[in-house]
């Protein structure tokens, strides 16, 4: 049982990896500056605010804890695309990909929760143009994150049409999703939903191929002769 055990547990990482993306991502909106046509007075409202301030103490420690459960996910993925590819060496490239991924979606949101981070001091000084400069280079980092989400969706969506569990439409979609991940920046928004709409998708791929494994594991064991016993 241990394999469908390993999946499931893998899948439901996946699941609270997207609670807990969603939840630091709408953290650091509260209190991130990632549109540079705001107004000084604006900026430097949002930077003096309590709860934007407690928001951006929360964001950074909920979003490592979202890329960690995602990590866990994308070993779960790899173990599937194993199976499904025979052990294509290819199917090794989920797990550096979605670190990437982490790595560059942790350090932009740090970056664009900083000032209102700092805010809490005293000694520090709130600089609009900083906190532009800040917020946008956060905004940057995040979004070229997502070239990471791409690696992942086009090894996933190769090796499952070639195994032919994936139909034509999903393989079509898949490989939008991974144009609009590619282009990171320009694609705004839009990439970071579509990668979370594909993300859902796979989590229910692999909680489905370990109750695959369950089913395969009980009938083994079910047609597994008796082991004999001496009298």
């Amino acid at each position: 049982m241990d394999e469908s055990r390993a999946l499931r547990r893998a899948g439901w990482a996946g699941v609270g990896s997207l609670v807990l993306l969603a939840g630091a991502v709408a953290l650091g909106y509260l209190v991130g500056v990632d549109d540079p046509s705001m107004s000084d007075a604006d900026i430097i409202a949002r930077l003096n605010d309590d709860t934007r301030q407690a928001a951006a103490g929360f964001a950074p420690p909920v979003l490592a804890a979202g890329v960690a459960l995602l990590l866990w996910f994308a070993a779960g993925l790899r173990r599937v695309l194993d199976r499904l590819s025979g052990g294509d060496p290819l199917a090794h490239v989920i797990v550096p990909a979605v670190a990437m991924f982490g790595g560059l979606m942790v350090t932009g949101v740090s970056l664009d929760v900083s000032s209102a981070f700092a805010a809490w001091s005293a000694e520090f000084t709130p600089d609009p143009n900083t906190v532009r400069a800040l917020g946008m280079a956060g905004q940057v980092l995040a979004l070229t994150g997502l070239i990471g989400g791409g690696v992942v969706i086009a090894v996933t969506t190769r090796i499952a049409r070639q195994a032919g569990v994936l139909p034509a439409w999903a393989m079509w979609a898949s490989w939008v999703v991974v144009v609009l991940c590619l282009s990171g920046f320009w694609s705004g928004g839009i990439a970071s939903v579509a990668f979370g709409l594909w993300l859902i998708g796979a989590v229910v791929g692999v909680l489905r191929a370990a109750r695959g494994a369950a089913a395969t594991e009980d009938g083994v064991a079910a047609t597994a002769p008796p082991t004999p016993t001496n009298n």
